[in-house]
C-alpha cells in the first residue's frame, strides 16, 4: 500500500484552492490547504508535510497581505522547519526577478499559474516520484534554476510561455 503524501497549499484564492484539491486531493496525496502565512507554518512545526506548493503574495497573519508572504513562509521554514521539503512556488509573474528571491529564500521549484494546473500537477508528480530528497540535491537543483532566472533577469527577458 503506498504512503500518502501530505501536501501544504499556502493559496488564499479560494477557486484555485477548489480547483487544486478536487485534482490532487486522494490522488496524489492529502491536500491542506492554508490562506495564510502563520497558519502554515504552525502545521509545519506540528505535522510530516512531504511537499509545499505556495502563492507569493499570501496573507501573512489573517488579514493582513504582503506581496512577499509566500518568501517569508519559505525562509521560515528553511530556517526552522525543514530544508528538505520540497517547496514550488505557484506565481502568475514572468518577471524573473520575483522568483530570484524565492529561490533564494529557498524554493525548489516554480510554476507559472496560467501554464495550467494540470502543470502544477505534473510538477507535483515528479517530485514525489523523488521523495525523500537529499539536502545536497535540493541545493543543486536550486541553484541551476537561480542560475538561470538569473541569466534572465540580467538579459531582460521575462520567462517563457
Amino acid at each position: 500500500m503506498p504512503i500518502e503524501r501530505q501536501i501544504l497549499l499556502l493559496e488564499d484564492d479560494l477557486i484555485q484552492t477548489m480547483l487544486f484539491r478536487a485534482a490532487v486531493d486522494g490522488v496524489l496525496g492529502a491536500v491542506m490547504n492554508f490562506t495564510d502565512v502563520s497558519d502554515a507554518f504552525t502545521i509545519m512545526q506540528r505535522s510530516r508535510i512531504d511537499l509545499c506548493v505556495v502563492d507569493l503574495g499570501i496573507f501573512t497573519h489573517p488579514g493582513v497581505f504582503h506581496e512577499e508572504g509566500g518568501n517569508r513562509f519559505i525562509t521560515q521554514v528553511r530556517r526552522d522547519v525543514s530544508r528538505t521539503t520540497p517547496i514550488i512556488v505557484a506565481t502568475s509573474g514572468r518577471k524573473p526577478e520575483s522568483l530570484i528571491a524565492s529561490f533564494r529564500a529557498g524554493a525548489d521549484d516554480y510554476v507559472l499559474k496560467d501554464e495550467g494546473l494540470n502543470k502544477v500537477i505534473d510538477r507535483i508528480r515528479i517530485w514525489i516520484s523523488e521523495l525523500p530528497i537529499q539536502e545536497h540535491q535540493l541545493d543543486a537543483k536550486r541553484a541551476r534554476i537561480l542560475k538561470f532566472l538569473e541569466n534572465a533577469q540580467k538579459n531582460k527577458l521575462d520567462l517563457p510561455e
